[in-house]
């Protein structure tokens, strides 16, 4: 579950329950990196108040062994449920991101795993702001702000938009085809979306048929960061505000997003 506290703060709390463990030990730990971005990075500074109980509520005592990871003390056939605070604030690295509008969650800078259970399914809960809407490539689960995914590999390479932002959606060849546009620009998100189509619709002509049910464009209309970052089936691209016009400019962004799409295949 993941409770956006103080958007003004960038602050969410995180709770995680894992399923009965078989050891006296359970390391869990936040990623290293990111999907699309091939470098080491300290996710874990970004986690605060880290704490750890059993399913009866009973703390477990913990030990931090490396930056992103901590050693929980457990007896077979604990449940083991950690909570802890997350500071989202790094939009330009494209892993979290929280204010008053918005948060861009991406998995590996927000939810710590358990290795012994990345295979099992997981379900993400959201509890935000009022009037917040939240978009993910991970189908939807059984609530308005909630998705499922066949296991942690799939949910850290599907990130989520949650907040106030312009929503389009259209079908090709039976495919669903989103898009979600925060902030505020010199963009036309009626024509951004029939561009984007044209380029959905090429693609198939190219690589074949789609590996994907349904396709989420993220876009970020910002000021001081830039790229954009391939992911299962969606992707989220990041681009000055007021550089969607004149035309070479809204070109470039149009390349920008052919360019991630067809990282799909």
């Amino acid at each position: 579950q993941i409770k956006i506290t103080n958007p003004a703060q960038h602050l969410a709390e995180v709770k995680i329950d894992f399923p009965a463990v078989s050891g006296k030990s359970l390391d869990v730990q936040m990623p290293i990196w990111r999907t699309g971005r091939y470098e080491i990075l300290n996710l874990g500074k970004n986690v605060r108040q880290f704490a750890a109980t059993n399913g009866k509520g009973k703390a477990l005592a913990f030990t931090k062994t490396d930056k992103g990871t901590c050693q929980v003390k457990t007896q077979p056939g604990d449940t083991v449920k950690i909570s802890y605070e997350i500071f989202a604030n790094a939009l330009g690295e494209r892993t979290q991101h929280i204010d008053d509008t918005h948060a861009y969650l991406d998995a590996s800078g927000v939810l710590m795993y358990a290795a012994p259970f990345r295979s099992q399914a997981v379900k993400v809960s959201l509890d935000t702001p009022k009037n917040w809407i939240s978009r993910s490539g991970m189908d939807k689960g059984n609530c308005d702000n909630c998705f499922v995914a066949k296991n942690y590999d799939v949910l850290i390479d599907s990130p989520i938009e949650t907040g106030e932002h312009e929503f389009h959606s259209f079908d090709v060849d039976g495919h669903t085809i989103e898009l979600a546009i925060w902030g505020r620009g010199n963009y036309d998100g009626k024509k951004m979306a029939g561009d984007l189509k044209k380029i959905v619709e090429g693609g198939r002509k190219l690589f074949g048929p789609y590996p994907f049910k349904r396709y989420l464009f993220i876009v970020h209309a910002t000021d001081g960061v830039g790229g954009a970052t391939e992911h299962l089936n969606s992707t989220v691209i990041q681009k000055n505000r007021w550089g969607f016009s004149p035309r070479k400019e809204y070109l470039g962004f149009l390349r920008t997003a052919a360019h991630e799409f067809v990282h799909t295949w």
